[in-house]
């Protein structure tokens, strides 16, 4: 009875000095899955060098840890670890670190900084979610993606610096970053998600990727000292609910716009300038394929002619996709007069002319082939042209005659 009375008073000790070493053995008496309020007052930890991955949820809501100590073991720290830890001032994370969970530092409104490992290469959605204090972080060059709501709420952030393999920014990644005035977004980002910069009420300037074809809900929503921006190249569609609440914006640049002043007091003034420059509420990709996309949002309008001349995932123009799809010459004209001069080229996975493309399926719209031809009549004579590709010349000797065979790939 006495030695089990000394090891409670050791306990109690340890828990009074505020001090806990964290093992899988030693955490048990501490700490109950799914915990969320404050911890025994624990204001500092160490975690065991037996420690590889820490797992979902440790020390979800120890609201007065200030400091931890992480063993350079550590590869994982899981979803939720330190969520709610908002007396948590700084960290060091391992050099060894590769993986940071879902929500894991979320509600850890004392952390002013943090230096992000070169070896992560995940970095879970809601990472750094309302760290009020954080005012600057890099982002390793291994991370592509920065997933939902990552930085939601960071109201202190002021830099950020993003590498150039970052390819994607998820729904509401910064917004709510309010303090923060510019960004260089890379020009590999492909894809914006809905309200990614909502509520950035400091940003006042930014350039985006030529390579970002959508630009969807909310995405600069609030952005009150917003005063210009220049829109992507290669913008296809954009929602009417975009620069919502921007009440400073009185200019948008893009290269199919005629008009780029925009009246903010006017309710309809975004609407009529894209209007103005060819947009419609109508998805091109209907015709393609045929068919009414039963979730097409309602605000979103399309630039038909930049749709018309971009090239998709396998390098092909829309009107070499609708000759695969054997479209009616009704459908296909509206396509072609978007972009006429793409008639005169090849399909880059069959190597055939246009019109021939569109003759070679089952269902082929003879319409659509004859007037394809009529448009570009060098076609017929573009495969005998191109003997270095599509046709081989040999010549045979029978009984001391020479016969010349040139074979035509078709």
């Amino acid at each position: 009875m006495k030695e089990h009375d000394n090891k409670r008073l050791s306990l109690l000790n340890k828990r009074l000095s505020l001090l806990c070493i964290c093992s899988y053995s030693y955490r048990a008496l501490l700490y109950r899955k799914g915990e969320t309020t404050c911890h025994r007052h624990v204001t500092a930890a160490k975690v065991d060098l037996t420690v590889t991955s820490i797992e979902i949820g440790a020390f979800n809501g120890w609201c007065s840890l200030i400091t931890i100590t992480l063993p350079y073991t550590i590869t994982t720290i899981g979803d939720w670890v330190f969520s709610g830890c908002s007396s948590l001032i700084s960290i060091t994370l391992p050099s060894n670190t590769t993986t940071l969970g879902d929500w894991v530092f979320s509600g850890c409104s004392s952390l002013a900084s943090i230096t992000l490992p070169s070896t992560i290469t995940t970095l879970g959605e809601g990472a750094f979610y309302e760290c009020s204090s954080l005012s600057s972080i890099t982002i390793p060059s291994n991370i592509t993606t920065l997933r939902r709501s990552v930085f939601y709420g960071c109201s202190s952030l002021a830099s950020i610096t993003l590498p150039s393999t970052i390819t994607t920014l998820g729904n509401c990644v910064f917004s709510g970053c309010s303090s923060l005035s510019s960004i260089a977004l890379p020009s590999t980002i492909t894809a914006l998600g809905d309200r990614v910069f909502s509520d950035c009420s400091s940003l006042t300037s930014i350039t985006l990727s030529s390579k970002i074809t959508t630009l969807g809900e909310y995405v600069f929503y609030g952005c009150s000292s917003l005063v210009s921006v220049r829109l992507p190249e290669n913008l296809i569609s954009i929602s009417l609910r975009t620069f919502q609440g921007c009440n400073k914006l009185t200019t948008i640049k893009a290269s199919s716009f005629s008009t780029t002043t925009l009246v903010n007091k006017k309710p309809d003034g975004f609407k009529e300038i894209l209007m103005k420059a060819g947009f419609s509420t109508s998805n091109p990709d209907e015709i393609i394929f045929d068919r009414h996309f039963m979730y097409q949002e309602q605000d979103l309008y399309y630039d038909w002619k930049n749709w018309a001349r971009t090239r998709n995932m396998n390098d092909r123009f829309p009107l070499f996709n609708a000759a695969v799809m054997c479209l009616k010459w009704s459908h296909m004209k509206q396509i072609f007069t978007l972009n006429m001069p793409v008639v005169n080229e090849i399909d880059v996975l069959t190597g055939l002319p246009l019109f021939m493309l569109a003759a070679t399926g089952s269902t082929c719209d003879i319409e659509s082939v004859y007037n394809l031809l009529k448009e570009c009549p060098s076609a017929m004579n573009i495969m005998n042209n191109r003997h270095d590709i599509h046709s081989t010349e040999r010549t045979r000797n029978r009984g001391g005659c020479s016969t010349r065979v040139v074979l035509y790939w078709v």
